[in-house]
């Protein structure tokens, strides 16, 4: 997983748009109000529930600065 995610993932540009197999936005936002609350999990949150999808919506450049998974690691 790390090879796939910093190595070959992390060398596409950064406006390549990243198209999950599953809509996971919505599990992890609430899986993330659970161990953390900050800003970043509330826009997530807002973003998520005025989107239907969120597939797409990302790129690889979003992820790198950070996603909601890394925050809650890392909080």
């Amino acid at each position: 997983m790390h090879k796939a995610l910093n190595e070959t993932l992390a060398a596409l540009p950064d406006d390549t748009k990243v198209y999950p197999g599953h809509e996971y936005t919505k599990g992890n936002v609430k899986f993330g109000k659970t161990v953390l609350q900050n800003d970043s999990i509330k826009k997530l949150e807002e973003f998520a529930n005025s989107n239907k999808e969120t597939q797409g919506k990302f790129t690889i450049g979003d992820e790198k600065v950070g996603s909601e998974m890394q925050a809650i690691i890392e909080g």
